[in-house]
């Protein structure tokens, strides 16, 4: 019980036992990035895991029953005893899904409780098998939809197959990075290594029976919807040739961090030794005794410097602007096994471990994220945001503080939160790299590459290996797959305005029956987990097709005027994002506004995403009506 979190037992044992105590005992900071303590008395703390001990005893004494949960009244409680917040009666459902006591709850619910006959000759093509291709996959498979996923790589995993550079690793809570159905996966670190994270997505292909559905070495060149026939024409190369699918329906689940970005730098092609960007890692590449370039400041720049220069002659870090880093105590670090026994055998504990990380993203929570139109200062946008910089520079202090000059070149210029924040370590970062002799800072622009090495500020640094950690094209959404829809439009035409968009995160106007997760506006920055987003799109997909089934129709699309009106809440919401900041030079912003960051309180997305086939509800949130006959043209 030494290792079970205070806030998940508060509102569990609540849950179990109905201990009238427990909800005087006040939280504490528990700051969401390792620091901090979660309850504001050690004292408490304590009482919490020996009442945990007592029950797990009466527990296993009584023979380790079946735990039913008490009443919802009872539930509701314990849920926001562990949030530490209030959880208002009309967000309740919203919350108690985000349990996954449901662990089925994002899939398609059909009115008779199984599928139509009409359903085996619906077919649906999913494209990629990342996190959000897997998901659609499962719950297609779950439905009794047919469905071909095709896949461009030998392997499933999309960007945890690909990137495979030293110390790649997730920055975002593992037990918050699984699909609903799996969230008791037993994951052995808190924020996972690249392995253990495709070593997740092969299970899930495996325990829920995907490969067998699954075309490997394919990748999609173009689709092409045919108006008269209701149908997709895909078009891809694979491992024997050139291939035609046809299927009712298209989800996309490519993402947009999965196509690499390299510069544009003179002689790039004439450098005598190895070069490549992190997400094409050669296998078998070592880094050892090598003098080592790492280009790019990003989140993969920053994971993979202290790394290499572990075992690397000499390590240059080159980079175009710093970006804020966020202390993490446990970044790195195995989970103690008490942990997970904890998670096996604790009734519902890992339940409200999943629950108490959503409830520390709850959007009313995000200020740090948001300008204070009214606040006042040359480096924050409001206080929070302040108070984070603050936090963020006391770590620089204490990390640099013996090598002012690092210090200046590793402090941001804009606000946190502008640029994607980077999560590390406490004690092995790469502020911890760039103390070491054998490794170099270097913030002069690169002129240009040459058969030795790199030039910067007009110094020629003599190099064996260039490692590219230069990003993806982000803003190039679905390419380089030629889309097209009604009447030969390419999707690029209704984009042509100011960037990619999508209706909800998930459709476009003239191209019926086709879906995007992870499309434009789907990197989650309303509440939640990213993942949460992922899943409800993917859902609002799926509910669609089931509708389509269900009501014997052939097609759905979204109307211009609901596409655009959508597009107006978005950018609304989107103006007092500190995503906006013109200070930081990053993949967030494309044409004056942002095509990746989706800006809306997942409340209010999780409401329009729920339920397209069903009744619509009497209250209509901003003139958006997502529901079959209304902003969804059904024919």
């Amino acid at each position: 019980m030494d290792h079970a979190q205070p806030m998940v037992l508060r509102g569990l044992l609540y849950l179990l036992t109905q201990d009238p105590d427990l909800a005087g005992m006040k939280p504490g900071t528990a700051a969401k990035f390792g620091t901090g303590s979660e309850m504001a008395d050690a004292a408490d703390a304590a009482a919490l895991r020996a009442k945990g001990a007592a029950f797990l005893k009466q527990y296993r004494d009584s023979g380790a029953p079946v735990v039913d949960i008490p009443s919802e009244e009872i539930l509701h409680q314990s849920l926001m005893l562990t949030a530490g917040q209030i959880i208002p009666a009309a967000d309740y459902e919203i919350w108690r899904e985000e349990t996954a006591l449901n662990r089925w709850a994002r899939g398609v619910e059909w009115r008779n409780g199984k599928p139509p006959e009409s359903a085996k000759d619906f077919m649906v093509a999913v494209i990629g098998s990342g996190i959000s291709g897997l998901n659609t996959a499962v719950q297609l498979k779950r439905a009794g939809i047919p469905f071909v996923l095709i896949e461009k790589n030998p392997e499933v995993g999309g960007s945890w197959f690909e990137n495979r550079y030293p110390g790649a690793r997730v920055d975002t809570s593992s037990r918050g990075y699984t699909h609903l159905f799996s969230f008791d996966y037993p994951y052995p670190y808190a924020y996972c290594p690249r392995d253990e994270n495709l070593k997740y997505f092969k299970w899930v292909a495996d325990t829920y029976g995907i490969r067998p559905h699954i075309a490997f070495n394919t990748e999609v060149k173009a689709m092409t919807w045919d108006d008269a026939q209701k149908l997709w024409r895909i078009d891809a190369d694979g491992p024997l040739g050139s291939s035609r699918i046809e299927c009712n329906a298209v989800i996309t689940c490519v993402g947009f961090l999965s196509r690499p970005q390299l510069p544009d730098l003179e002689g790039m092609d004439t450098f005598a030794g190895t070069s490549c960007h992190t997400a094409t890692w050669p296998d078998g590449f070592d880094v050892k005794g090598k003098r080592v370039a790492v280009v790019g400041s990003g989140a993969s720049g920053y994971q993979t410097t202290p790394v290499i220069a572990k075992t690397a002659a000499h390590t240059y870090l080159f980079q175009r602007q710093p970006n804020w880093c966020y202390e993490d105590l446990s970044y790195l670090a195995e989970l103690p096994k008490e942990v997970l026994w904890l998670e096996r055998n604790f009734p519902y504990y890992a339940n409200f471990t999943r629950f108490r990380i959503a409830a520390l993203m709850n959007p009313d929570l995000a200020t740090a994220a948001k300008v204070d139109p009214d606040y006042s200062d040359p480096h924050a946008v409001s206080a929070a945001n302040k108070a984070v910089r603050e936090m963020c520079l006391e770590f620089i202090g204490r990390k640099l503080g013996s090598r002012p000059d690092i210090m200046r070149k590793m402090t941001p210029a804009f606000p946190p939160g502008a640029s994607r924040p980077i999560r590390i370590d406490s004690s092995d970062s790469v502020y911890d790299a760039l103390l070491r002799d054998d490794v170099s800072l270097v913030d002069d622009k690169i002129e240009r590459i040459t058969p030795k090495g790199i030039v910067a500020g007009g110094v020629e640094y003599e190099l064996d290996a260039i490692i590219y950690a230069t990003g993806f094209k982000a803003n190039d959404y679905l390419w380089p797959m030629e889309v097209r829809g009604r009447d030969g439009m390419r999707i690029q035409e209704m984009w042509a305005k100011d960037g990619p968009r999508a209706y909800l995160g998930a459709m476009v106007p003239n191209f019926p029956n086709l879906f995007m997760c992870y499309g434009p506006n789907s990197n989650n920055f309303g509440g939640f987990t990213v993942v949460d987003l992922l899943e409800l799109v993917a859902q609002f997909a799926l509910r669609c097709i089931g509708g389509l089934i269900e009501n014997d129709r052939r097609s759905v699309e979204v109307t211009e005027e609901g596409y655009w009106q959508f597009a107006s809440i978005l950018d609304a919401e989107e103006k007092l994002k500190i995503y906006m900041d013109p200070r930081a030079n990053s993949y967030y912003q494309t044409q004056g506004r942002s095509a990746v960051n989706g800006p809306i309180d997942a409340r209010r997305m999780w409401r329009w995403l729920t339920n397209p086939a069903g009744d619509p509800p009497s209250e209509i949130d901003d003139g958006l009506r997502p529901h079959f006959g209304e902003d969804l043209i059904v024919v």
